[in-house]
């Protein structure tokens, strides 16, 4: 009876004991920091002239080590008061460009990307960080649009013309190329052609007759084309030699495009990021726009912006210069303040057409954001009326090349 007794009292313990261990809380999880310890780079969000700026993590605290063209300076805490939680989700203060903080969350990704949102509309509240800065590279590929096409009419009289506005249409090969044009008949004749901006309506681009070449009875003319724009063409039975009857003409086009992924960047704040290390390959077609296609004119500038990671001197090599141009080239801070530089020739001549040469800062850069400035100078041909075996300038047919690299 006794160690019945004993069996049922041990039984009775046992069974409080587990209800009292059913009834303690379970402990909530503990989330930490651990995580996103470390460097940061920016990459990515609603304000690009920010991207290169780099954090450091410590405990949970955010300080800017690198402000690249930020308006932030080093040592200021970016990220404040970093709290887990949830498993990779963070909440913290985040500083905006106005040094006041707003409310911010950061998730951390399976890519080991931390993305950021701000509880604040504007610029800057939505970013993207990086443990690893890689080159940018903003070449963006293309298809060239090449076509050719034929236009007929007949003149009925002597100084008979006819009007094709934007007979040559628009293309949209962000990087251009060029038209080449014939005006021919079959009567002998001495055609005249006239070729314009359909956004000009003073002047032309070409106007005139073959008289005096090899081939009198045919107009042909070739001109850089610019992105967007369509062109008019004149055919006029001109009174050179008047056959006294009805003339048939053709009018014969074709466009040759050139692909530059880099293309549109005329103004500096369409800069394209290049990679360093890597030969770059550009064309130097300066499209007419209007009827005039003067030096200085936006499409004679080609900008590329660059990203220095360590405090270095950067330094442009051109590999390659068409012969029928020049280029200048100047490097400048994101802002446009320009920098000095030096240049040491590599072949021909730095002021002359097909001139190679480096082009490298004076002083050791800080790490960020440069802007380079190429201009297309020289010789520089835009239009050509081919009579007498006048060919094709070179760079209407061949890139330049150039490698940026930083050098101590």
């Amino acid at each position: 009876m006794k160690n019945s007794m004993k069996i049922i009292c041990l039984l009775f313990l046992s069974l409080l004991v587990s209800c009292s261990s059913d009834d303690e809380d379970t402990a909530p999880p503990q989330y930490t920091l651990d995580n996103i310890q470390g460097d940061w780079y920016r990459v990515g969000g609603n304000n690009p002239e920010y991207n290169g700026m780099l954090v450091n993590v410590v405990d949970n605290t955010g300080t800017v080590v690198n402000p690249a063209s930020s308006t932030f300076n080093t040592g200021d805490i970016k990220w404040k008061t970093i709290v887990a939680k949830q498993n990779n989700t963070y909440d913290h203060k985040e500083l905006g460009s106005d040094n006041d903080y707003y409310d911010a969350t950061m998730k951390l990704g399976v890519d080991d990307t931390l993305r950021i949102s701000v509880g604040n509309s504007g610029s800057g509240n939505v970013q993207k960080w990086v443990r690893q800065l890689a080159e940018l590279n903003d070449c963006s590929p293309y298809q060239v649009g090449d076509y050719t096409a034929i236009k007929n009419g007949t003149w009925l009289e002597v100084n008979d013309e006819h009007n094709y506005p934007g007979l040559l249409s628009a293309v949209s090969d962000a990087g251009g190329g060029y038209y080449t044009v014939s005006l021919t008949n079959d009567s002998g004749i001495v055609p005249w052609m006239t070729i314009r901006s359909s956004d000009d309506p003073y002047g032309s681009i070409s106007s005139g007759s073959a008289i005096g070449s090899q081939t009198p009875t045919e107009r042909k003319t070739s001109f850089l084309v610019h992105p967007g724009v369509s062109y008019d063409v004149d055919a006029i039975y001109s009174s050179y030699i008047n056959v006294n009857h009805a003339v048939n003409y053709t009018i014969e086009y074709t466009f040759t495009g050139r692909m530059d992924c880099w293309e549109p960047n005329d103004f500096i704040e369409d800069a394209k990021a290049i990679p360093k290390n890597e030969s770059i390959e550009a064309y130097a077609i300066t499209g007419y726009k209007f009827n005039y296609n003067d030096s200085g004119s936006p499409q004679t500038h080609d900008y590329y912006k660059v990203q220095v990671f360590e405090p270095a001197k950067l330094q442009m090599e051109l590999l390659q210069v068409p012969t029928s141009i020049k280029l200048r080239v100047n490097m400048l801070k994101s802002d446009g303040v320009v920098l000095g530089v030096q240049y040491d020739v590599i072949s021909g001549d730095v002021n002359g057409d097909g001139g190679k040469f480096y082009t490298t800062t004076n002083q050791v850069l800080q790490p960020g954001i440069y802007i380079l400035k190429v201009e297309i100078a020289g010789s520089r041909k835009t239009v050509i009326n081919q009579w007498n075996n006048e060919t094709i300038p070179d760079h209407w047919d061949t890139p330049y090349k150039f490698k940026v690299t930083t050098v101590q």
